[in-house]
Order: structure tokens, then sequence, then C-alpha cells
């Protein structure tokens, strides 16, 4: 099994010449100053970084084109990124250096790191890296060559639901699939890799440690920090939740029929393993989260709604094979009483509900 992938979005030739050249990426991101609010996207960007592992291999989508970029580099098993400078909680809390500054590319600001673009004040405080070990960076396809090959599965997968990300995790499947493509040179087209910018890494960027995260579910601020916290460290999550070593961690994955992209129902968190579904395009382990700000809401009608919509779907669409995928809701807080109540009675035994107590032990419905 291929080690998964990532598709990331660009906006110009210069910044994906940059990146290409010196085997990084940062999405640009506005400074936290303080705690994230509620309205912020600090976690969910937090996230798609959280699920990042060492080897998963770098894509960069461009004006219709798909750029291959290499693959990331991690340290060990966890999460395979950087922090890069003091503008997120993460950041300040460990002291982490200011290694890598785009300012130059735009309005620089009085303060170090930090640019104005037409989207306002933004800084760069998570970093991947990434080498090519295929030689195959530069190389690019239209994203026709890709999305007809992958029409062949009849529902949508990651890389067609990346719309509000900066970048999304790619099934298995979908890696394999885009670098049969690349390794055929009759297939592709190639670019000039190096950049005419000067800038450089400045001193070795900090890697992200497990143990910089929190040490209970209970600690998080909500479900996005929730979701980045357990993609980080699947420890913290229950033992019937945790992966298997093989396991390919992708985030945000789809798990309907075909809709507008804004109304696609998207699972938090997926297990991907080595007897794949659907040639591994269909994950194995589905995790619903539920947490709310504040941490005291306890998963309810809405939620069970969701999870109805998963299971009838699932089960219409692959059958037989529905009963290969496990199906879970993660509501610490708990569950309302009439949960059960919106959910077909063929579907209560299959739709697994768990919650944290309060002593954080796990407890199964």
């Amino acid at each position: 099994m291929e080690n998964g992938g990532l598709f990331v979005s660009l906006y110009d030739k210069d910044t994906l010449k940059l990146y290409l050249d010196k085997g990084i990426y940062g999405q640009h991101m506005t400074p936290e100053r303080e705690a994230p609010s509620s309205q912020s996207r600090h976690f969910n960007t937090l996230a798609d970084y959280a699920a990042c592992r060492e080897g998963r291999h770098v894509f960069f989508f461009l004006d219709r084109e798909i750029y291959y970029g290499g693959q990331l580099v991690g340290e060990g098993d966890g999460p395979a990124f950087y922090l890069n400078g003091q503008y997120s909680p993460l950041g300040r809390e460990v002291d982490a250096p200011f290694v890598w500054d785009e300012s130059s590319r735009y309005d620089e600001h009085e303060e170090d790191g930090l640019f104005e673009t037409d989207r306002g004040e933004k800084c760069q405080p998570f970093l991947i890296q990434f080498e090519d070990n295929e030689g195959l960076s530069g190389r690019y396809i239209t994203s026709d060559q890709f999305y007809i090959d992958l029409s062949e599965y009849p529902y949508p997968v990651p890389s067609n639901s990346m719309e509000g990300m900066g970048f999304c995790t790619l099934t298995a499947r979908e890696t394999e699939m885009l670098l049969d493509i690349y390794r055929d040179e009759d297939a592709v087209d190639t670019i000039e890799t190096d950049s005419e910018e000067d800038i450089q890494l400045e001193g070795e960027p900090l890697p992200y440690e497990t143990e910089y995260g929190p040490d209970s579910v209970t600690e998080v601020q909500d479900e996005s920090h929730l979701e980045a916290s357990i993609l980080a460290d699947p420890s913290l999550l229950p033992t019937q939740l945790q992966p298997d070593e093989d396991a390919l961690l992708c985030r945000q994955v789809p798990v309907c029929p075909y809709k507008p992209p804004q109304h696609m129902d998207k699972a938090d968190v997926c297990y991907f393993t080595e007897d794949g579904i659907n040639d591994g395009t269909f994950p194995n382990t589905i995790i619903e989260l539920k947490y709310a700000s504040g941490g005291d809401k306890p998963a309810g009608k809405s939620d069970s709604l969701q999870m109805k919509r998963y299971a009838e779907w699932i089960d219409n669409r692959l059958d037989e094979q529905s009963e290969d995928v496990e199906l879970f809701i993660y509501s610490p807080p708990g569950f309302t009483s009439t949960f059960d109540d919106y959910i077909p009675e063929q579907y209560l035994d299959w739709i697994t509900k768990i919650e944290t107590t309060v002593d954080d032990k796990q407890q199964t419905f």
C-alpha cells in the first residue's frame, strides 16, 4: 500500500517553483497572538498538518495542473511537520525558532515573519519539508488525466472535496494512480524547478513532538482542536478507536454521493488499511467527532441524523461490503437520551457510540 499523499493548492507558478526548489511548504495563516477564537480556522489547519506522516507524497495543484513535489521528511512515526516562530499557541509554548521567512515576497510587516497580503496579515507557523526520492520533481500532468481515471469510482474521494482547505490528505489509491501517471514519461510534462528567489531556511526547524499536545481530550478547546490532537497523537483516543500500526490516516473524507462540495458530508477521521475496500478508495474505519466549544454539550439530534446519512448511504453504495466498514461516533461529553430515536433500528448495532467520562474511562454503547 502506498504511503498516501497530500494535495496542496497554490495560486502562482513563482510560489510553486520556490517550494519545489527548497523542498518546503507553509500555508499562509492568520497569526494567533492569543488562544484561537471559536471563529478561527487555526485548529482546522493544524489538523491538516497533524495528519502528515513521513513518506507521504506531496502534490501541488495549480491552474488545472498537478505537480509532483516529493515525499515528506519526518521524525519517526509521529506527525511530519515543523513549528516556525511564535505566531501560534504551539510555537509560543515551546519557544519555536523562526527559520522560514517569505515576507520579502509581500508587503513586509515591522514584525519578522509577518506580511500583508490581499487577505490580510499572514504568517507561516507550520511547515512541511519534502524530498524527491523518485526522480519525479517538476513533472506535471493535467488534472483531467487524473480525474478521468478516478471517475471509475462512483463516489467522491478526498481529492474531489478539498474546497475550503489549504491542502488535503489523499488515500493510498489516489496516490498510486497519480504516481502511475508520473512514472510514464510519455504522459507528463516538466518544468524547471530552480527558483530565482533568495529565500532559504535559516537554521533547523523544530519538529512537532506529541508531548507538545494535550495530555487528555478533556483539555481541548473545541471539535477542530480535538481532531488535530488525536490525529497528532492517536493514543489520546479510547483503545477501541486507535488505529493499527499500518493504517493510513486521512481527515475530512467525503462519505456521501456526489453533490455540491459545500454540501458534502465529510467524516472527521478515517483509517485505510491493507485490506482496502474498493482498491483502498473507501475507508475501513470512519470516526465522527462531536465536541462543542466548552466541552459540555452531548451529541444530539443533528449528530444522530448525520450518522444515519452515513449508514444509509454506505449500505446503499457498498451493499454487502458495508459489513467491512466500522462506523463510530466519538463524543467525549456523551449523548442525549434521544440520540438513538433518529437512527433506523437496523443500523443501531452498526453505529458504535463512544464517550469519555470525567475520569477518562471509555464507555461504549
